[in-house]
């Protein structure tokens, strides 16, 4: 039997991935009616944006170029590949009804990701006097002197088999169930 251990960089970098992603509150929302389901409240991240994936999905074109990075919460740094500007971003209850429209400024960035995604970063948390209670699973906005409540969730990470490069990496102990075994636990 083998146990699978990553090295002391790799579960380092493993946790704060991890501990990012655990922090995030998801919200409904779209763009032009499109749903954007990986939409999220980033305070770590100072500007508002969207990968490039979302801009494809909705057949924009930078309207802005500009090059210039933008870090997130996470620590990835990425470069941003311009500006849109006055969007129009519809934020829904549970139900995918919509409570409120709020327009601001997005930088848009590749990510990688294919999926299209969203995040509010100070810039539009503080606009909208926008504070996050996760406890509640709730994101309170003021608009014109008016309250709304966003609902939020977390996910939960998900666990998958490290890169080729860090199964590289393992120790064996025969006093320890094989990664197989572990899956068929699981």
């Amino acid at each position: 039997m083998r146990k699978m251990c990553l090295s002391r960089k790799a579960q380092e970098e493993k946790s704060k991935k991890d501990e990012w992603f655990s922090s995030l509150q998801y919200l409904n929302a779209s763009i032009n009616d499109i749903p954007i389901s990986e939409s999220f409240l980033d305070n770590g991240s100072e500007f508002d944006g969207f990968n490039l994936a979302t801009a494809e999905a909705l057949g924009w074109k930078v309207d802005k170029p500009s090059k210039f990075a933008v870090k997130g919460n996470s620590e990835h740094i990425f470069e941003a590949l311009g500006w849109y500007t006055n969007v129009a971003v519809t934020l829904k209850n549970m139900k995918g009804n919509p409570i409120i429209t709020i327009v601001g400024n997005y930088a848009c960035v590749d990510n990688g990701e294919p999926k299209p995604m969203l995040w509010l970063g100070t810039t539009g948390i503080r606009k909208v006097k926008g504070i996050s209670d996760p406890t509640k699973n709730q994101f309170c906005i003021e608009d014109h002197g008016k309250t709304y409540i966003i609902p939020t969730f977390s996910k939960a990470p998900v666990v998958k088999d490290p890169p080729k490069e860090e199964q590289d990496q393992v120790s064996t102990d025969s006093s320890s169930p094989t990664s197989e075994n572990l899956k068929k636990s699981a």
